[in-house]
């Protein structure tokens, strides 16, 4: 994300200038404590070319249409699991086999008590200061966690600050990793849904949730979100304890993510996961509350699979906006996908700062940032 010095300048650079120029220059800027760039820089691209044989990645509408899948689920009424004494721990589905399933991921907090792969840090956002369950420190994420509150803080607050332009709405988290988003939402009272393919991010979910009694306003699913259900290739980490790069193998990421990290970083062998779409959660009994959404979806690489997964979503639900990791659609045909279902959808790009935002529109892609903020047209959102 964007500090929040290198936010000013651009607010100086463009707003002040009555938005005459259109084209981003590059800036130099110093910033400190340098781990809320860890992930910005780990993942920058500098690629010139992606070569893929799907035939899915046409951007002609045909092409963005999903056939109807009929779905069962197993009950209407999905109750809520109980911990000690006013606790609630949150219910985790999963789509298997074209039905929505009670998982049984979700444990009490007090059974990861002093793990060494559960530690409990600081974890501090707009919405308070609280303690979280995090992976090791030779995660990532974590490592930024522990030593400055939180990781991709702009992002969070963001998040936080859609939410609060709205009493009603409530947030859907697509790449939830350990919740930092879900939770920061709950903290103000809204509800989450958060989805994550990889077991051990919803368990530390699930975990903090419960240990701050924030359990019943989360709803953990864990799938892969895709273009249909099924299964689908996942990739892991080479040693299994950083999980801020996991990703789907489709569409050409693998031959990006091997060149950018000389392919040592992951594992050569996939595992297949259980895959749903956005569709799919139309059919969880939660989504009762899920009527005006806010979404934040950073999935490595796979955000247009997911989109292509939501034929119906977007006509059911009021989608205020959306917050999306950009950096991997960066010369890959899948931003031609995203940005030809997001205009049909109605949405604009918009570079973000803390409560403002400017135009991409007029933007090559290329050139857009590490993460882009989509809003509907019919807001007239100020710039």
């Amino acid at each position: 994300m964007c500090s929040l010095l290198l936010a000013t300048l651009y607010e100086i650079l463009y707003c002040n200038q009555g938005l005459h120029n259109t084209r981003l220059t590059e800036t130099s800027v110093k910033t400190t404590p340098k781990e809320l760039h860890i992930k910005q820089n780990h993942i920058r691209l500098r690629d010139t070319s992606v070569k893929t044989t799907s035939t899915d990645l046409h951007v002609e509408r045909d092409h963005t249409r999903l056939k109807d899948t009929p779905v069962k689920t197993t009950s209407p009424d999905l109750p809520r699991k109980r911990g000690p004494p006013g606790h609630t721990i949150p219910v985790d589905l999963s789509f298997i086999d074209n039905k929505w399933r009670l998982s049984s991921i979700c444990k009490p907090y007090t059974i990861f008590i002093n793990r060494r792969d559960f530690p409990l840090y600081k974890y501090t956002t707009n919405a308070g200061s609280v303690k979280i369950f995090t992976h090791s420190l030779s995660d990532i994420i974590s490592s930024v966690i522990r030593r400055v509150g939180a990781f991709e803080l702009n992002t969070i607050n963001r998040v936080l600050y859609q939410l609060q332009k709205d009493p009603s709405m409530n947030l859907i988290d697509i790449g939830t990793n350990i919740g930092q988003h879900s939770i920061a939402a709950a903290l103000i009272g809204r509800n989450s849904i958060a989805v994550d393919a990889v077991k051990s991010n919803i368990e530390h979910v699930c975990a903090s949730a419960h240990y701050l009694n924030i359990g019943s306003r989360i709803t953990l699913i864990h799938n892969i979100l895709s273009d249909s259900s099924g299964t689908r290739e996942l990739r892991y980490s080479a040693s299994n304890t950083d999980f801020g790069l996991n990703h789907v193998d489709s569409d050409g990421i693998w031959d990006k993510m091997r060149r950018k990290f000389s392919g040592r970083h992951f594992k050569t062998k996939t595992v297949q996961e259980n895959a749903a779409t956005l569709d799919n959660l139309l059919l969880i009994p939660q989504m009762q509350q899920f009527k005006k959404v806010f979404i934040k979806i950073d999935v490595e690489g796979h955000e247009h699979r997911v989109l292509l997964g939501a034929k119906e979503f977007f006509k059911r639900l009021d989608v205020q906006g959306i917050i999306m990791e950009w950096a991997w659609h960066v010369k890959r045909p899948s931003s031609e996908i995203i940005k030809t279902l997001m205009a049909e959808w109605k949405f604009k790009p918009f570079r973000m700062f803390r409560t403002t935002q400017f135009d991409l529109s007029a933007i090559q892609s290329n050139l857009w940032p590490q993460d882009v903020l989509w809003l509907p047209i019919k807001n007239n959102t100020k710039v």
